[in-house]
């Protein structure tokens, strides 16, 4: 029974070292170019381990292994991989300098400073997500309905009378229950972890479950029964009642705080972000090259003289031992850091390149020819989850030659032609568009009238379809259209 509360007592261990590297990985590879700057100065003040070094070296050559010495005893490089978290083999060329573009004709022809982008609400980046998922009409339909919902905080509560959740959502919507259950399930499946949860603890748990750590019965037993116990720093009774001790009990303490009680709080549209790309796009003869933007990031290493302290050997004192630990934890944090910006870069540049394999046309011909593309499709071409393809794209930004882009325009809905094509939505807003563009303003197209001309030209769709585009594209009715061009014409 020893053997088997020792071996219990190291899977834990080990499972929740990795938690700090995972979560600053998935911190960093949602950040603004503006917020990773800032990150790491901020790094660069507390961590006197790590240094910048010239711009003339890469992020790459700072984290080569001869640079980073594997300190002994307890110190495991190998926990530190965060290829494993995002599943990548690392190209050693994977990040070519923007630097190295000084001689392209046109690389100065770009000025973001002249761009301001509102950000988008929880609203919008969950709808967003839930467009581009591969689910049925019906379950779609409930998620999108449900989201109206969701408070600022991203939880989905209802009235303290309400009873059963499911059936107060049924009756409130007039949608039956097994439809609700299926519209919140997608929900919480989507980014930020943790959103659509009604209660705090099953906030924390869905980010629990995203982590992988949902088996252990210790975790989940805290945050449903001892969250209270936890704020009011009960901990001699959680361990008595769980047989834990104070130290193994703050290991969990410390991994919870670590959790987002609020989800939706990083959504913020009170005030205009300027936006600065992360990756170029140029066409280099008939090819297209994608160039990440790593102006203005600072290129870090390990400091290799505080890093020998870790390696020194031999009897040592209080003060040195002190001295060592936090050399230590230090030099790991450096790593991690290092290394989360080189999976960054390296996740961000992967998604760079599938999107513009499947979107060549577009860049070739405009907008007319942009092919339908889902995160799925992305995410299974690259090797990773979809909900990573969602953070990789939020807030993200593609200088091309066809103008700025957020990595989410590249993706829309798919409609598929009267003979069988796929034609993206964004593709049949624009032809809706240049066909009222080029209509008589006497005799204006009604919204069967476009569906009629699409039809001929192979695009099968409803005319409610037509409305709705219409009106995201700011036209209004064709009787309005009428009125307005009579209206112009009377003075």
């Amino acid at each position: 029974m020893g053997i088997f509360e020792q071996k219990l007592s190291l899977k834990l261990t080990q499972k929740l070292t990795l938690t700090p590297a995972l979560q600053q990985a998935i911190k960093l590879l949602q950040m603004t170019v503006p917020e990773l700057q800032d990150e790491i100065r901020e790094e660069l003040v507390s961590n006197p381990l790590l240094e910048d070094v010239s711009v003339s070296e890469s992020i790459g050559e700072q984290a080569s292994p001869e640079q980073t010495e594997k300190p002994e005893d307890d110190f495991h490089s190998e926990e530190l991989n965060l290829d494993d978290y995002f599943k990548n083999a690392v190209d050693e060329q994977y990040i070519p300098s923007s630097r190295s573009l000084k001689n392209s004709s046109d690389a100065n022809e770009f000025s973001y400073e002249n761009f301001v982008s509102k950000p988008i609400s929880l609203y919008e980046h969950l709808e967003w997500q839930l467009q581009m998922n591969l689910m049925d009409a019906t379950t779609l339909e409930a998620a999108k309905s449900l989201l109206r919902y969701l408070d600022e905080d991203g939880y989905l509560r209802t009235p303290l009378e309400a009873g059963d959740r499911y059936a107060w959502f049924a009756e409130e919507l007039g949608i039956n229950e097994d439809r609700i259950r299926a519209g919140i399930q997608a929900i919480q499946e989507l980014d930020p972890t943790g959103v659509g949860a009604e209660t705090l603890q099953e906030c924390l748990m869905l980010q629990v479950k995203q982590l992988g750590f949902e088996d252990d019965e210790i975790l989940s037993k805290l945050i449903t029964h001892y969250l209270h116990d936890i704020g009011e720093h009960r901990t001699d009774r959680i361990c008595k009642a769980l047989g834990l001790t104070e130290d193994e009990l703050s290991v969990y303490i410390s991994f919870i705080k670590k959790l987002e009680p609020k989800p939706g709080r990083e959504y913020s549209t009170s005030r205009p972000q300027y936006i600065i790309p992360d990756v170029f796009v140029y066409k280099v003869g008939d090819e297209y090259q994608i160039q990440l933007n790593d102006d203005g990031l600072p290129h870090l290493r390990v400091n290799r003289s505080y890093s020998a302290i870790v390696a020194e050997k031999g009897k040592l004192n209080q003060e040195q031992r002190e001295t060592r630990r936090y050399v230590k934890e230090k030099l790991k944090s450096a790593i991690w850091i290092i290394r989360s910006i080189q999976n960054r870069q390296h996740t961000i540049l992967k998604v760079a390149r599938s999107i513009v394999a499947r979107q060549r046309d577009f860049l070739d011909y405009g907008i007319e020819k942009m092919r339908p593309l889902t995160l799925r499709e992305v995410a299974e071409d690259i090797g990773m989850h979809e909900s990573t393809v969602a953070r990789v794209v939020k807030n993200k930004y593609m200088h091309t030659p066809r103008g700025l882009f957020e990595f989410r325009f590249f993706f829309s809905a798919r409609i598929t032609g009267a003979n069988g094509d796929d034609v993206s939505s964004l593709a049949v807003k624009e032809k809706i568009r240049k066909i009222v563009e080029t209509e008589s303003q006497q005799k204006p197209y009604s919204d069967s009238g476009i569906a009629n001309i699409l039809r001929a030209h192979g695009i099968d769709i409803a005319r409610r379809t037509i409305a709705k585009y219409r009106e995201e594209l700011g036209i209004v009715s064709s009787s309005e259209r009428k009125k307005n061009y009579r209206r112009s014409h009377e003075h």
